[in-house]
Order: structure tokens, then C-alpha cells, then sequence
């Protein structure tokens, strides 16, 4: 009986190993190893522009490494909203570019962009397989926006004379223009409402006098300063009618500029303004003397002067007919004062003695705010003045001839250019 139990312990421990021994090797085989094989994508410069157009050319770069098994090709795809299928845009075969700067292997991709609607978002995946099958993705996105820009002119102003005057060589027309009506500069979906526009550039200005060929005005930046946009924008362009223009036609056109990655490497489209046709100067009457008396702290009847009918004004007059007077000659300076709403812009003498209507209205309306002024203080011989009388389209224009100091006051005496 011993001897049996003996007998039948050591039969269980011979079929325990060979089991055991039969459940390793089927371990063995179920887990032999596969990995190592995968290729590997490295640092990759991938696009990173939110937004492309139709037929723009872009390059990426794709930087990988091979593992056991050999690299078979690159292959890239791209998907179009709103399918949610992708397509095989290219195939490129491996081949060896080692790059020892990068310590991998590069490819840089040339890629078109594809047609489809306007802020439809596409996917590009690059992916890189090798021979045993095994692969690795990489992808970016984008959105398809419209690559010409649009240009519209809302108003034309000539704010160096009334609009019912007739524009003269020299004025200066505000142009109010308005770049990508109804433009959006990004979008997060399809639905967004708007049309997704590429970046504005530039915008260029171009006159055309009579029958000589057009030629560049001016060229500025959208914005003049800080990031650009594809967005709708409203912009003023003050243009001057050239010189020697007087009878000629006259017309600007504008035209607004994105960057296109292609050729020719931009898009535009542009808008030209009604015809101008400016007429000739208008002449100021002959030089008239004038001159300011004054004495006492009142002023006395000769110290104010009005520049509407050419006559002194007595102290006792209402104010507003002073469009000029002495008002104090403490501490030696003599201060001049518009009494009414005259003001007044100091210019010089070659201003003076070109002056006609037109251009002195064109130098005080182009002098900046603050330097239109109804006290002068401090005047001196030489000194010329453009005066606007009482807020109207009515101007003069004078200069200092000389300051006479008396035991009773200061004589101050002008000439005057005026219609």
C-alpha cells in the first residue's frame, strides 16, 4: 500500500512538470515580440495658418526616424468639410534624406489647396508607413477663405472748400472707402456667418490726369500699424488734386491687395471715383493797409478792425464785428484777439505772397486744431496770419508790417489780402 501511494505521487509530480512544461511553451508563443517597428515621427513643422485660399501653394516639413522595419513611403490625405471622407493627394516613396543638423530624416511636402466652400475646415494627415504595415499620423487644420479682397467707395468730401464749391488744384478730397464688405477674419465653423477673407495687405492709390497714364499716389498699410485682418473695414484716404490740373479730368482709384501664395503672389480688386474736374483759382482783390490803434486799458476806437467790409470798428460796436483787435500790450508784447468767432493760423511769407483764395483756405483747413486759435500772443513784424471770419467759407489773409510803440499805447499797421 505504501509502495503504491509512493508510485501514484510520483506519476502526478512527471504530469505536473509536463503540463507545466506545455502551458510555458504556449505562453511563449503567444506573446513573441513584435514592437520595435513602428516608425516614429519627430518634430515636425507643420502649417500653423489658420486659414488658406483656392490654389495657394504651401509647403510643410515632416521629420521621422524608421525602427526595425524599413520605411515604405509618406502618403498624405486630406479631408474636406462637409464630407467626412478623406482622399490620397500624394504618395511620396521613401527615401533617404538624412539630415544631420535635424539627426533625422526630412521631407518636405509641396501642397495645393484644394477647392471647396468658403470656411470649410480640411484636414491634412501625413502619414508615414513602413514595410510591415505599421504607420504613424500626423495632421493639421485649416480654413478655405476667399483670396481676392473687395474695395467699395461710400463718399467723396472735399474738406478744404464747400461741396457746392467747384474743387480747385490743391484740395483735398476725403474718400470713405469700405475693404471686404461683410468680411469675417476667422471662423469656427461652416455655419459662421460672413465671408472668411484672407489678410488685407495694402491699399494703393492711383490718380489719372486727363489723358496721361495713370500713376501711383500713395501706397499704405491695412492697418497703418498692429495686426491684420481679413475683416470688414471702413477707412478714410484724403487725396489732393494734383497741380496744373485746372479743366483736366481727375479720377483716384483704388485698389486693395492680399498676399497670395502663388503667382502672381497676390490678389486684388479695385474701384475708381467719379471724375473730377477741377477749375482755376480764385484771385484775392489787391493789398489793402490797415492799421490798429491802441491806447488805453479800453482799447480805444481804432485798436479793433473788421476784416468782412475793410473797416475800423469803434469801441462802442457790437463784438461781433471785431474780427481783429489789440487787447493788451502789457509787459511790451503785443496780444491780438478775435472778438467774435474769427480764428486765426499763423503761416509764412511765401504763403502770403502766393495767396489766393483756394490756397489759403486749403492751409487753414489743413493746419491741425489746435492750431487755430482766436488770441495770438506776442506778435511781431513779419508775422502772417490766415484768418477765418466768423466760422464761414469767407478767409483773409495778413501779415505784420509794423509795431510803434507810444508814450498812449501801440500802433500796429498790416496789409491785408482778401476778396
Amino acid at each position: 500500500m505504501t509502495y503504491y501511494k509512493k508510485l501514484r505521487g510520483s506519476l502526478l509530480l512527471l504530469l505536473a512538470g509536463a503540463g507545466l512544461a506545455g502551458c510555458e511553451k504556449e505562453i511563449d508563443t503567444y506573446y513573441t515580440e513584435v514592437g520595435g517597428q513602428i516608425p516614429t515621427f519627430l518634430a515636425n513643422a507643420l502649417g500653423t495658418t489658420t486659414k488658406y485660399a483656392t490654389g495657394e501653394t504651401v509647403t510643410f516639413e515632416l521629420q521621422y526616424a524608421q525602427q526595425t522595419s524599413m520605411l515604405k513611403d509618406v502618403r498624405i490625405y486630406q479631408r474636406i468639410e462637409p464630407s467626412t471622407d478623406s482622399t490620397l493627394v500624394q504618395t511620396v516613396p521613401y527615401r533617404s534624406t538624412f539630415s544631420r543638423t535635424k539627426n533625422a530624416d526630412t521631407l518636405v511636402v509641396t501642397y495645393v489647396v484644394p477647392q471647396g466652400v468658403n470656411k470649410a475646415n480640411v484636414r491634412v494627415s501625413a502619414i508615414a508607413t513602413a514595410e510591415n504595415g505599421q504607420s504613424k499620423v500626423r495632421a493639421f487644420t485649416y480654413r478655405l477663405a476667399e483670396p481676392t479682397p473687395t474695395v467699395r467707395i461710400n463718399s467723396a468730401t472735399n474738406v478744404t472748400a464747400p461741396g457746392t464749391s467747384t474743387p480747385v488744384p490743391g484740395d483735398v478730397v476725403r474718400y470713405n472707402l469700405t475693404l471686404n464688405n461683410g468680411g469675417i477674419t476667422s471662423a469656427t465653423s461652416l455655419t459662421t456667418a460672413g465671408t472668411l477673407y484672407k489678410d488685407i495687405d495694402s491699399l494703393i492709390t492711383y490718380v489719372t490726369v486727363g489723358t496721361q497714364a495713370e500713376r501711383r499716389y500713395l501706397r499704405q498699410r491695412v492697418p497703418t500699424a498692429g495686426t491684420q485682418t481679413g475683416a470688414a473695414t471702413t477707412l478714410d484716404v484724403p487725396v489732393t488734386i494734383p497741380s496744373s490740373t485746372s479743366g483736366q479730368a481727375v479720377s483716384f482709384r483704388f485698389e486693395v491687395k492680399s498676399r497670395f501664395a502663388g503667382t502672381p503672389n497676390f490678389r486684388a480688386s479695385s474701384a475708381t471715383s467719379a471724375v473730377v474736374t477741377p477749375g482755376t483759382t480764385t484771385s484775392l482783390a489787391a493789398v489793402r493797409a490797415a492799421t490798429l490803434a491802441f491806447t488805453g486799458t479800453t482799447g480805444g476806437d481804432q485798436a479793433a478792425f473788421d476784416l468782412t467790409n475793410f473797416t475800423a470798428v469803434a469801441a462802442a460796436s457790437p463784438v461781433d464785428t471785431k474780427d481783429v483787435a489789440i487787447t493788451s500790450i502789457a509787459s511790451n508784447a503785443v496780444q491780438i484777439k478775435a472778438l467774435n468767432t474769427t480764428k486765426f493760423v499763423k503761416t509764412t511769407a511765401a504763403i502770403y505772397n502766393a495767396a489766393t483764395l483756394n490756397s489759403i483756405r486749403q492751409t487753414y483747413l489743413n493746419a491741425a486744431t489746435t492750431a487755430q486759435v482766436a488770441t495770438v500772443d506776442g506778435v511781431l513784424v513779419g508775422d502772417v496770419y490766415i484768418a477765418r471770419l466768423r466760422n464761414a467759407d469767407q478767409y483773409a489773409i495778413f501779415t505784420v508790417t509794423g509795431i510803434t510803440r507810444t508814450t498812449s499805447g501801440v500802433s500796429l499797421t498790416m496789409d491785408v489780402k482778401a476778396l
